[in-house]
């Protein structure tokens, strides 16, 4: 079996666990994770000055993924900049449109089920919208104990953090997921 196949394999069993979450099950364990989040690791990424001036980016949930709904919440509560990740073309890396108030949403043109920020057009906003996020909090379908990540498999979160660690050496990236989603062995990551 090829590391592909090996992949395709976890993909279907992972996206199968997470399918078979309810709606209740998914928001309650989304509110944990985002709390924890919030209590735990927040402070200790954001704690001083100089950090204030960082933008996060966060993901709008889609097919049972862990919902970052009260994280932006608590991010528009305490006036954090964050942003959202729009795919511009396929085979490329994300784009990150910043939050503002009263943002709209529409389906990807690539893959309609996904939610995605329209473009800022604002008179105080350049490049509409666009901006380069310092920490990226992205879903998951597993994780290792080495903290290897397997995603949907599209490779656009792999494309963009290369592109953003050539911009930003700093990039911290936080992949949200349930506990369930800790794979037991080590997730190959060579294609």
């Amino acid at each position: 079996m090829t590391i592909s196949n090996d992949k395709e394999t976890l993909r279907k069993i992972f996206k199968d666990k997470r399918r078979s979450l309810s709606k209740a099950e998914v928001k309650s364990r989304s509110r944990e994770i985002n709390q924890n989040f919030i209590s735990n690791l927040l402070p200790r990424i954001y704690n001083n000055e100089k950090n204030f001036a960082k933008i996060f980016s966060l993901y709008l949930s889609s097919y049972n993924e862990v919902s970052t709904d009260f994280i932006s919440n608590y991010f528009e509560e305490n006036d954090i900049k964050f942003s959202y990740p729009k795919i511009i073309k396929k085979d490329h890396h994300l784009d990150f449109i910043i939050s503002e108030p009263n943002q709209t949403f529409s389906p990807s043109l690539f893959f309609p089920k996904i939610l995605e920020p329209n473009s800022i057009n604002s008179g105080n906003s350049e490049n509409n919208g666009k901006v380069l996020p310092d920490i990226l909090i992205i879903p998951l379908l597993s994780f290792d104990s080495n903290l290897s990540r397997l995603g949907m498999g599209g490779g656009f979160f792999d494309r963009t953090i290369g592109f953003l660690k050539k911009e930003n050496p700093n990039l911290l990236t936080i992949g949200l997921a349930y506990d369930y989603q800790r794979f037991g062995g080590f997730l190959k990551t060579e294609d």
